[in-house]
């Protein structure tokens, strides 16, 4: 009955991906970041995805296509190298004094960003808005191209706490590429490398600080 209830559906929808981050960026929810109603959110994506979707390594970590992981993985290699000559030319033009700033200035601090990155935020986030996501809404959104773009509009909206455009211009593009990448792989291992990648490029070549939330940039920048 709950995966069929329409308008039940929705309104969690709606509690989720709007009202959480919107409470967040409106300092509504006692909390200094996103990460912690993230990993409240993400638990409960688990708990439904164990007791609806089968949730498990072989359905969802590994996806369901082991030929168009491959093909994907070298179309992410190609877009690695597209996305880092747009980010570098950003920095280079608009912000040459943030170039290689988080490595060269907090090296530390980078390599653990480096580490902590895809298991504190990317694995979180892909479970969230990408396995979670095309499960549970399949009924709302039936037309692939609709899923695509709507998870791709909740993941940008999520970045509404950092509170610049930055952050939703290259979250919107980010959110398109990862669900295109999961919606022909349903591999969570490939749009988190993918993911991994493009945050990677991000911190290292200078626009780290508008992806971070409050006190953290003191840390990361």
């Amino acid at each position: 009955m709950l995966r069929t209830n329409k308008p039940l559906i929705l309104a969690e929808l709606g509690a989720i991906y709007f009202l959480v981050p919107f409470a967040v960026w409106r300092q509504w929810l006692p909390v200094p970041l996103i990460l912690i109603p993230l990993y409240i959110l993400t638990a409960y994506a688990v708990w439904w995805l164990v007791k609806h979707g089968g949730f498990g390594v072989k359905r969802y970590w590994v996806g369901d296509d082991s030929v168009a992981e491959k093909t994907l993985l070298k179309i992410i290699l190609l877009r690695l190298v597209a996305v880092t000559a747009t980010v570098l030319a950003v920095v280079l033009v608009f912000y040459p004094e943030k170039l290689f700033a988080l490595p060269t200035t907090h090296p530390f601090n980078w390599l653990a960003f480096l580490v902590l990155y895809p298991l504190l935020s990317v694995l979180p986030q892909e479970v969230l808005y990408r396995a979670f996501f095309f499960a549970r809404y399949q009924v709302i959104f039936p037309n692939k191209k609709m899923m695509i773009a709507a998870s791709a509009l909740c993941f940008m909206f999520m970045h509404i706490v950092f509170d610049n455009g930055i952050a939703l211009l290259s979250t919107l593009i980010g959110g398109v590429l990862f669900a295109l990448t999961y919606s022909r792989s349903r591999s969570l291992r490939l749009v988190c490398l993918e993911h991994t990648l493009y945050g990677y490029v991000m911190f290292t070549a200078g626009l780290g600080e508008f992806l971070v939330f409050g006190a953290m940039k003191s840390y990361l920048m």
